[in-house]
């Protein structure tokens, strides 16, 4: 698997894969190697690819019309198809329900379409014929499955689950941590963690839950007994499980991964996936700075600009010129640029030594060779706002914890005044703390 590719919301039919990476559709082929080819270039976000039963189409929820909505595609390729109207904010396919002998395949999603809040989410079963689509009467559903289960039509449901999955609330053990029912039988009501991702696979029901800590695949048998464990991740979260009623794939830490069968033997394995094609994610492109600008600091002549741009400090003049670099380290930002009166320099806030720190630099026209001179690293805390005195040789410094703190620019050894006075209110200027003799930054007391 490439290194650079994060891999997710796979879904299997026959010997093809089929996932999300760049926010495009994949397919490649299950058991590898092989490389992956794109299957949309839709520009726009994608999520939950479902093989229709046949394997001839694949529906997924798509926001090319910038809220999600039901797309239909041909796994051989061409033009997709929108299917759904809803406007609503969370529509997502859910699977596909078999077809019957009066009825073709459809296809199953989750809308709030028409209700008063977007968790309440409710069942739908659209036609790939391009029927408005049918509100389906079981309630507010988180997700469903439809299956036939010993010759009879079973539906799977899970119900009252939070508006985001369980990866992203991690370990919660309240009352939204979701119900699942199969065909009006509660299944494993003292569980105890989060439901997701409920499957009808291998004559059992599948769905991921994180009740003994971290998120995994499990399954129990129709009546809800017989549980068991299938993977074993420790760190990361199985995530957005889906099936083909035999396999079971899903997605860890950006791998996807397959569980083969739901037998007590059964491990799972990674699924070898290269991408082909340039990586549209990782490629160079222009920043508009405009849009961008973190602080600026005018010179005393008003001819020029210290400007702050994602991080970085640049050196602008107002009429004509080049534009030149005051500080730019990749992994370091700068903030909160001061102009230090008509003496040539300027300070800024730098986190370049993992804390917050003020750095004092020369202006272009003042450099002379001199490097940037960094003060107080560490003993700071967070700088929320820093102002020079008129001369420049002296900064007010205002930090998270309340205190404000007055700064020489010209003394090296500057350190903080000791937490402990700042609490107490006793002192101004420390002859006595952490850096011993020759502190020279004090407490200003209001």
């Amino acid at each position: 698997m490439g290194k650079v590719s994060y891999l997710r919301l796979p879904h299997l039919s026959g010997d093809l894969l089929c996932f999300v990476a760049e926010d495009d559709l994949w397919l490649a082929p299950l058991d590898g190697p092989g490389r992956a080819w794109r299957l949309t270039v839709d520009r726009a976000k994608a999520g939950h690819p479902r093989f229709s039963p046949d394997g001839r189409h694949i529906a997924y929820t798509s926001w090319r019309s910038l809220v999600p909505e039901v797309h239909l595609v041909p796994v051989d390729g061409g033009p997709g198809r929108r299917l759904s109207h809803w406007g609503s904010m969370d529509a997502r396919v859910c699977g596909w329900a078999p077809a019957d002998r009066d009825t073709e395949a459809a296809v199953l999603a989750v809308s709030s379409h028409g209700e008063p809040f977007s968790h309440l989410t409710w069942g739908y079963k659209i036609t790939p014929g391009g029927d408005p689509g049918r509100k389906l009467p079981w309630g507010p559903v988180s997700d469903l499955q439809v299956a036939d289960v010993d010759g009879e039509r079973k539906t799977l449901l899970l119900t009252g689950t939070p508006p985001h999955e369980p990866a992203s609330w991690k370990r919660y053990r309240g009352g939204a941590t979701g119900r699942l029912w199969l065909h009006g039988q509660r299944l494993l009501p003292d569980l105890g963690g989060h439901l997701q991702s409920p499957l009808f696979a291998g004559g059992r029901i599948a769905f991921l839950s994180d009740h003994e800590g971290v998120g995994n695949l499990y399954s129990c048998a129709y009546d809800g007994t017989d549980l068991r464990r299938h993977t074993d991740h420790d760190a990361f979260y199985a995530r957005h499980a889906a099936s083909d009623g035999t396999r079971v794939v899903y997605q860890c830490a950006g791998e996807l991964w397959i569980v083969d069968d739901l037998s007590p033997g059964a491990t799972p394995r990674r699924l070898e996936v290269q991408l082909s094609g340039p990586r549209a994610g990782r490629r160079v492109y222009q920043v508009p700075a405009a849009q961008h600008v973190g602080g600026l600091s005018v010179d005393e002549t008003g001819r020029a600009s210290a400007v702050v741009v994602r991080g970085s400090l640049y050196w602008l003049t107002h009429r004509d010129g080049p534009a030149r670099t005051l500080a730019d380290t990749p992994g370091v930002r700068v903030r909160l640029p001061e102009m230090l009166g008509a003496s040539g320099r300027i300070a800024y806030v730098t986190d370049a030594d993992g804390e917050d720190a003020v750095e004092i630099a020369y202006l272009p026209r003042a450099t002379g060779g001199r490097a940037a001179r960094r003060l107080a690293s560490g003993k700071l805390d967070r700088v929320l706002e820093m102002a020079s005195d008129p001369e420049g040789e002296r900064l007010a410094v205002a930090s998270h914890d309340g205190r404000l703190l007055l700064l020489p620019v010209s003394d090296e050894t500057a350190a903080v005044a000791g937490r402990e006075e700042a609490e107490s209110g006793t002192g101004t200027d420390t002859g006595t703390g952490e850096a011993g003799a020759g502190e020279a930054l004090s407490l200003i007391h209001l």
